[in-house]
């Protein structure tokens, strides 16, 4: 039996929003780039929501990866809905940042249940005893 199953899912969101978020705080950073179309990540339907990607090392100077890979939990694509301005920089800096807020929100919920799963799991180990 796997102690871990009920917290495996959230661990994959977990890493899925923080993808994300390094996704979104790029577009801040680049409001000011002419041309720029901002990026966001979109979940990926039919593999559970987790995508196993092997990634390699192409130097020994990088930092070691999982002997699975990396995984990667969303397709990066292009997301010029918010307009481009006179520059034809599509990013809005408002719209960028109310993702990133509710992004935030949706890591910090799923942060907080999976802290009450490892409590659970914890108290268990310790036959009851907190």
């Amino acid at each position: 039996m796997d102690l871990f199953t009920d917290i495996r899912p959230l661990h994959q969101a977990l890493d899925y929003h923080l993808e994300r978020h390094n996704v979104l705080v790029s577009n801040v950073s680049n409001v000011d780039t002419p041309n720029y179309v901002p990026r966001d990540l979109a979940r990926v339907e039919g593999f559970n929501g987790v995508l196993q990607v092997t990634l390699n090392r192409t130097s020994a100077a990088h930092i070691p990866l999982p002997e699975s890979g990396m995984p990667v939990n969303g397709r990066v694509f292009n997301d010029p809905t918010a307009g481009a301005g006179n520059d034809r920089n599509f990013v809005s800096l408002d719209r960028e940042a109310a993702k990133v807020a509710a992004n935030q929100l949706r890591y910090d919920v799923i942060s907080t249940l999976v802290a009450a799963e490892l409590g659970d799991l914890a108290f268990a180990a310790n036959d009851g005893h907190g």
